[in-house]
């Protein structure tokens, strides 16, 4: 029997790493290998930066499709194949309405490098620098590098989310695509851009369509590629909108490898 599909992807946080973000590397390796051999593309999705992936995948970066930025950035072996940024005078007024209005210090995912702000407490400095490993550090915005932005991202005061958010959405709403990833964090993106649109991109030039596809993700910005997917898997720790648009679950969580389990239930069974 042949595999139900010809391609794969897979969310990273909460999806396909660990919370220590780890994972079992030979175990994927190997499920790599099967899959290649089946003539299967395997795609990593994922909101954070191209670097940042590809330190998770020093062996096997070579083999992977990588579908950064929340679809904003397609890469294949060193190659930019898609490159998408919010319009450069409307993101420089988000940044201006951020830092004067809001008092809000964003993080900037350019073409060059990430940016955040030189000040921030060193815990949530040393995540960020986790996050964006080619970035440049800002001590004031005003004096940004020329650079192109794929997405913009920024904490919400708790107190004040629905408030801020909706001064944001009335001033930016229809420029820029603005969503509340949970806890107060929200990011801005280019509209009409998601993790599903540059997945069908890809399956297009490929000849293949969403019926080929497999998806695993846990959040809200894996929705649309779950859909996108004839077998679209919400993490067994998803959120309710994973969930919503999933049409089935993992057994086990990230935690547990919960995707390689799923990849190698279908190789045994179906391979």
């Amino acid at each position: 029997m042949s595999l139900p599909f010809q391609a794969v992807t897979f969310d990273m946080d909460a999806t396909f790493v660990h919370d220590d973000k780890s994972y079992d590397h030979a175990r994927f390796e190997r499920i790599l290998s099967q899959l290649e051999d089946q003539g299967v593309k395997v795609i990593v999705s994922s909101g954070n930066q191209y670097e940042c992936l590809t330190n998770y995948f020093p062996d096997t970066k070579e083999r992977l499709y990588f579908v950064s930025e929340n679809g904003a950035h397609v890469v294949y072996q060193g190659q930019d194949l898609v490159q998408t940024t919010v319009e450069q005078a409307v993101a420089d007024e988000v940044i201006r309405f951020l830092c004067n209005d809001l008092k809000i210090t964003p993080s900037l995912s350019g073409v060059k490098h990430g940016y955040f702000y030189a000040k921030l407490p060193a815990a949530t400095l040393k995540r960020q620098q986790f996050y964006f490993p080619n970035h440049v550090l800002v001590d004031d915005y005003k004096d940004l590098p020329a650079d192109r932005y794929y997405q913009l991202s920024f904490l919400l005061d708790p107190a004040k989310v629905d408030e801020q958010l909706a001064a944001l959405q009335d001033r930016f709403g229809n420029q820029v695509r603005i969503t509340p990833s949970g806890n107060g964090s929200v990011d801005v993106t280019v509209p009409g851009i998601n993790k599903a649109t540059a997945l069908n991109d890809l399956l297009s030039s490929w000849g293949l369509s969403g019926a080929d596809l497999i998806a695993f993700g846990d959040g809200g910005n894996d929705a649309e590629m779950l859909k996108l997917a004839k077998f679209g898997y919400a993490m067994k720790n998803a959120g309710p909108v994973a969930i919503a648009a999933a049409n089935h679950r993992t057994a086990l969580d990230n935690n547990h490898d919960g995707v390689l389990a799923v990849l190698e239930d279908y190789l045994t069974n179906q391979g």
